[in-house]
C-alpha cells in the first residue's frame, strides 16, 4: 500500500463534557464536541516545492500513537521510488521512549532498503535527548554546528555500578 498524500490522525478523542452552561446553543456545542475530536498526534504528508517527500509530525508521539505511526511512515518510506523521506518535526509537542523507537525502527527500516529517513526542525529538548540516547548517529543532521556547541554527554552508568554499557545496549563487567 502506498501513502500518496493525505493525512492519518491518531489517538481517542476526549470523553464528554466540558460544557456545563444550560443556555448552550446549538453551535456552541458542536464547536466543542469539533474541539474534543483534535488527535493526540497528526501525521501529514505532502511534496516540497522541489519534489521532496515530507511527514508533518503534529501532537504527541508516545506509547499511545507508537504503532500506527510506525506503520504510517513504513509505508511513506516504501511508496517513495527515490528514497528520501523528510520528517518535520517542528509540531511535535512530545515523545516519549515509545517515540523514539519508532524514531529508530523508522530509520532502520531506511537504511535497510537503502532509503534515506531525514529529521528537520527538531526542538532542542528532542535534539538533546537523541544525541544522549546515541539516535544522533542514525540522524546526523541533527548535529548543527550551534548543537555541537552544547555539550550533551552520551548517557553514562550511575556511578558505584559495576557494569558498562556499551553503545550498542550490550552490558558487560566493569
Amino acid at each position: 500500500m502506498t501513502v500518496r498524500a493525505g493525512r492519518i490522525a491518531v489517538g481517542k478523542a476526549a470523553p464528554d463534557g466540558g460544557i456545563g452552561a444550560m443556555g448552550a446553543t446549538a453551535a456552541d456545542l458542536a464547536r466543542a464536541y469539533h474541539g474534543m475530536q483534535d488527535a493526540q498526534l497528526e501525521l501529514g504528508f505532502q511534496r516540497t516545492a522541489d519534489g521532496q517527500a515530507m511527514v508533518n509530525v503534529r501532537g504527541e508521539l508516545d506509547i499511545a500513537t507508537a504503532e500506527q505511526a510506525h506503520a504510517y511512515l513504513r509505508r511513506v518510506l516504501d511508496g517513495e521510488k527515490k528514497g528520501k523521506v523528510i520528517l518535520n518535526l517542528a509540531d511535535l509537542t512530545f515523545c516519549d521512549a515509545a517515540g523514539l523507537g519508532v524514531l529508530a525502527k523508522v530509520a532502520g527500516h531506511a537504511r535497510r532498503t537503502g532509503r534515506t529517513l531525514r529529521v528537520t526542525a527538531a526542538r532542542p529538548a528532542l535534539v538533546r535527548i537523541m544525541r544522549i540516547t546515541g539516535m544522533d548517529e542514525a540522524f546526523p543532521e541533527i548535529r548543527t554546528p550551534v548543537l555541537a556547541m552544547v555539550n550533551c554527554p552520551r548517557q553514562s552508568p550511575p556511578a558505584g555500578t559495576a557494569a558498562r554499557i556499551t553503545r550498542k545496549g550490550t552490558v558487560s563487567p566493569a
